[in-house]
């Protein structure tokens, strides 16, 4: 039997990191100590101050509506506008978006460190904090699936984090998580410090169908990325699904910028 030394390290590395920082001690957002009550690893700072998405939000891409003269006057007048600035002036692939916080400082802090300082076994609180939200729409979904990273930077950080959000959010819903249905086959610049053109741009021929999807025939999806700005990886991601005959796709990410 073939040992698989990428994956053999990579599970050591998360059992140290596990040792050294557990979840449940430490609050995964400010990293003051915490009691293991402490709900999603984090201490009751943060979640009282981390900019969750409980307030209006636009009924096409979930972000969060901030308050604007605008907004106000038509609610007086009973014309409630609910779609953001984007969604009015752009189309998507998927039908609904759903999102847990603003990415705020607070969030993007917290995100930064899951991503980039090896911290996978935060995958597990923050995917639950994902659970939980899509838990409140009630939604029938036939599988999960991740945006891909490709290879060359899954190597370099050792773990997908959309992957280990999609795992914990499909378990809890008790439907299958597919790895096996997008692959991302070129390698581009970052996305973080793009423009929304340039990220367009970046995002053209950036993903594939990773084979055969015709098991995607009029399934529901529920499409599972880290953060939502201007929606170009996601949009790329549905068109590609509903190519393949996806019926109705759901995207659910962590956080999403401002509107």
């Amino acid at each position: 039997m073939e040992l698989d030394w990428g994956i053999g390290i990579r599970n050591v590395k998360e059992w140290l990191l596990d040792g050294l920082f557990p979840a449940n001690i430490y609050c995964i957002c400010c990293g003051n100590l915490i009691d293991k009550t402490r709900p999603y690893a984090l201490c009751d700072s943060c979640l009282e101050n981390l900019n969750w998405a409980n307030a209006r939000t636009c009924i096409k891409c979930g972000k969060v509506l901030n308050e604007t003269d605008k907004r106000r006057l038509l609610d007086e007048i009973g014309q409630t506008h609910q779609l953001c600035d984007h969604c009015k002036q752009n189309r998507h692939f998927f039908e609904r978006g759903f999102t847990c916080m603003q990415y705020s400082t607070m969030a993007k802090e917290m995100i930064h460190h899951f991503k980039f300082n090896g911290c996978a076994y935060m995958g597990d609180k923050l995917g639950k904090i994902m659970l939980d939200r899509i838990r409140l729409e009630q939604l029938s979904v036939d599988l999960v699936v991740a945006v891909p990273m490709h290879p060359k930077n899954r190597r370099k950080r050792g773990y997908n984090q959309s992957e280990l959000l999609a795992k914990v959010v499909a378990e809890g819903l008790g439907v299958v998580y597919n790895s096996q249905v997008l692959i991302r086959r070129q390698y581009k610049a970052p996305m973080n410090k793009l423009g929304a053109e340039q990220r367009y741009a970046n995002i053209q021929n950036a993903y594939a169908l990773a084979g055969n999807a015709a098991f995607l025939q009029s399934k529901s999806v529920l499409l599972i990325d880290d953060i939502y700005t201007t929606g170009s990886t996601v949009d790329e991601c549905s068109r590609l699904l509903k190519e393949a005959g996806a019926g109705v796709i759901y995207v659910l990410t962590l956080a999403a910028g401002a509107n």
